[in-house]
C-alpha cells in the first residue's frame, strides 16, 4: 500500500512538474511564443534595412546627381527651365457632353 501511495506522490509530483514546465511563466508555450515573436522582428528588420537602402541611394542621388535634382524639382515642385514654356489642359469633362 506504501509503494502505490509513493507511486501515486511521485506521478503527481511529475505531473505538476511537466505542467509547469509547459504552461509555466517561463515555459514552452512562452518560449514558442517568443520565438514566434522574433521571427516577425527579424522579418520586419529585413524591411526597414530595405528601405534604409533605397533612402540612402536617394541621398546619394540628392548630393551627387544634379538631373536627378532636376527632375524632382519638375515634377513635385513644377518647376521649368528658364525660357520654357508649359501648355497645360484641363482634362474632358463627360457632364458637357450629356448637356
Amino acid at each position: 500500500m506504501k509503494k502505490k501511495r509513493l507511486l501515486f506522490v511521485a506521478l503527481g509530483l511529475f505531473l505538476i512538474l511537466g505542467l509547469v514546465t509547459f504552461f509555466g511563466e517561463n515555459g514552452i508555450l512562452h518560449l514558442l511564443r517568443l520565438k514566434k515573436e522574433m521571427g516577425q522582428i527579424k522579418e520586419a528588420n529585413l524591411q526597414l534595412e530595405k528601405e534604409n537602402e533605397v533612402l540612402k541611394e536617394e541621398v546619394r542621388k540628392l548630393k551627387q546627381e544634379k538631373k536627378y535634382i532636376e527632375e524632382i524639382a519638375r515634377k513635385e515642385l513644377g518647376m521649368v527651365k528658364e525660357g520654357e514654356i508649359i501648355y497645360q489642359f484641363e482634362p474632358p469633362n463627360d457632364k458637357k457632353k450629356d448637356k
